[in-house]
């Protein structure tokens, strides 16, 4: 993403509704900043196991910092790439921006670490 020979120009995006639709798809759920959402393994199954921290989208990616429930909270960020009528997740990392600013400048001086996902039904791209 950031040897591409394009100049990606990134908005911020604070409601998990305006994020691309095959990108909520990609995540299966996601509370807006200050929603409930499930933050231990006690799952409540009306609500989701993500809470939006932080996003960008431009033309090409979407990236997502969210907080992620489970057995421990963490925060997670994501970047996908769009196409018309396709959605690829690229990179997970642990960790994210604490807001718009850091994360961008998170994700162009390369500060994330790439973290392997298995790839079973749940995480394939």
């Amino acid at each position: 993403m950031t040897n591409s020979s394009q100049t990606q120009v990134f908005n911020e995006v604070k409601q998990a509704s305006r994020l691309p639709s095959a990108v909520l798809d990609k995540l299966g759920g996601i509370a807006d900043p200050g929603q409930p959402f499930n933050t231990t393994c006690a799952v409540d199954s009306k609500l989701p196991m993500r809470q939006l921290f932080v996003a960008a989208v431009s033309e090409n990616y979407c990236i997502v910092s969210c907080w992620q429930g489970g057995i421990i909270l963490s925060m997670e960020t994501r970047i996908f790439e769009l196409s018309p009528g396709r959605v690829k997740r690229i990179w997970v990392s642990a960790g994210g921006g604490l807001d718009f600013r850091d994360l961008k400048e998170t994700v162009e001086l390369g500060r994330m670490r790439f973290q392997r996902v298995p790839v079973t039904p749940d995480f394939r791209q």
